[in-house]
């Protein structure tokens, strides 16, 4: 058994050392636990029984609960929230399974946070990490700064929105991302504001264990940027996700006072934020318009996309709802030009900023794969597209257009908006 740190100190390195109380009752699991939770310098004490948890908890750093169900977290937490000893050690749950009902049942009893077997070391150390910093701050204790990203004028939050659906925003977001982690890495956030069907995990190739869901439910996170930071998944091109709901059903769960929150604190924590913000308008998505400082909309060479998007900047023009410059990227998914590049101008009232040649096979394999166009063909015409759409976006090698007014606008077939 690993011995017990009385208090938290600072190791020569300057990373807090903690004092971790351990409940594992699989003495096999406890073992491995132990070695992961003190690889980084804590020390670590394991009991089998919540009793013992319970009075030896005063002292602690941290509460680490081991495949624990929830109704005895709920029983301890219960105790140590009444004690004044143990009122404010933060207590991390460690579940056996990835079912979202057994999660969100051990955040329901009280758990500060939760990490799902297997885990990642580094993911379990930023989220001690993350608890730490609230255990210091309930005891007076300073917590230090997050990092600059450079210069916070240069900060900026890019939209891709479309009012019609399978134009390709997902797309355009994950390349865009991973080019600006190239100059940025690490520094550029990725959030899937798709609530009901965002696929930006899927085509990362990634499988988030956490998201937009469990960030919403701690108010530290949305008031915080370091702990922010701790509920986006690692991509290794040095983006980072934020991750859609996991099921439809929890969309509405999701706010346009939640939206505010998080693009405030991406920005704190973030170079560069990219939204794949979907096909849904509604006070969410105005909310994060009014954030953006470019927003991009993809369009298909087709009448009724042309349209649908027609209606989203009469809508939005009468509303002065998008404050923020808009890009058209005219997504070329058929063979053939079936329409005028002087009609597609003449619907939208601008002209197209960039477009995306036509090829079926790269756009189907790197969405397949999990592997955006950048990086499983990076010499290839799209690839090369959007590397210049990015140097308008992030390099200053072009403007954005803005937005028309309603009445400069005219259809395809000669209607004024």
């Amino acid at each position: 058994m690993l011995s017990a740190v009385g208090h938290a100190q600072p190791s020569p390195g300057g990373l807090v050392q903690l004092s971790i109380l351990l409940l594992a009752a699989d003495r096999i699991a406890a073992d491995a636990l132990s070695v992961a939770l003190a690889r980084p310098g804590h020390g670590v004490t394991v009991v089998a029984l919540p009793e013992e948890l319970i009075r030896q908890a005063a002292g602690y750093s941290l509460v680490v609960l081991d495949e624990v169900l929830a109704p005895t977290v709920a029983a301890i937490i219960t105790e140590l929230r009444g004690a004044p000893a143990t009122a404010t050690v933060p207590v991390l749950a460690v579940a056996g399974s990835d079912s979202l009902d057994d999660r969100i049942a051990l955040l329901e009893a009280g758990a500060d946070d939760i990490i799902t077997k297997p885990f990642d070391q580094v993911e379990l150390e930023a989220r001690i990490e993350a608890l730490s910093l609230r255990f210091q701050r309930s005891r007076g204790g300073t917590a230090r700064q997050a990092a600059s990203i450079g210069d916070a004028q240069s900060r900026r939050v890019v939209t891709v929105f479309s009012p019609k659906g399978g134009v390709g925003t997902t797309t355009v977001a994950t390349n865009l991302a991973l080019l600006a982690a190239e100059r940025h890495p690490n520094a550029v956030l990725i959030i899937d504001f798709d609530l009901a069907f965002g696929q930006v995990a899927s085509h990362l190739n990634l499988q988030p264990k956490q998201s937009l869901l469990e960030l919403i439910r701690d108010d530290s996170a949305l008031h915080e940027a370091e702990l922010f930071r701790t509920y986006a998944v690692h991509h290794a091109s040095g983006v980072h996700l934020l991750a859609a709901p996991p099921t439809p059903g929890f969309a509405a769960s999701v706010t346009g006072e939640h939206v505010d929150l998080v693009i405030a604190r991406a920005l704190e924590a973030y170079q560069i934020v990219v939204v794949d913000a979907g096909a849904t308008l509604d006070e969410r998505m105005l909310a994060l318009f009014s954030r953006s400082d470019i927003v991009i909309v993809p369009v298909l060479p087709e009448i009724p996309a042309l349209n649908a998007v027609h209606l989203l900047l009469d809508q939005l023009s009468e509303t002065g709802a998008m404050g923020a410059s808009t890009m058209f990227v005219l997504n070329n998914t058929f063979a053939r030009e079936l329409l005028r590049r002087s009609d597609i101008d003449n619907a939208l009232g601008a002209q197209i900023t960039a477009d995306l040649p036509y090829d079926p096979f790269v756009y189907l394999k790197a969405a397949n794969e999990g592997v955006p166009v950048v990086r499983s063909a990076p010499k290839s015409a799209p690839a090369e597209h959007f590397r210049k759409l990015a140097s308008l976006v992030f390099g200053g090698a072009g403007t954005a257009v803005a937005t028309p007014a309603a009445k400069e606008r005219k259809g395809l077939f000669g209607r004024r908006g």
